[in-house]
């Protein structure tokens, strides 16, 4: 099982699981269309990889504390 945590003022914290990279990555795009709508599937992929970019977003500012890759649950 494949997780991550998106941390957003906007709506808290929020965990996804997958069995997968591939199935998580279908579950933050449903998320993403309402919360975070500019977000591309490859940034999502970008994301759960731990792109230098992701990592620092994940780490710093407003999205301090979301997950700074996917990680095995």
């Amino acid at each position: 099982m494949r997780a991550f945590d998106c941390s957003d003022p906007s709506h808290g914290k929020v965990h996804f699981t997958g069995k997968d990279d591939d199935d998580l990555v279908q579950s933050i795009k449903a998320h993403a269309a309402t919360a975070h709508p500019d977000l591309t599937e490859g940034q999502i992929r970008e994301m759960i990889a731990g792109a230098d970019w992701w990592k620092e977003m994940a780490t710093s500012g407003a999205n301090a504390g979301s997950a700074q890759s996917a990680y095995d649950e």
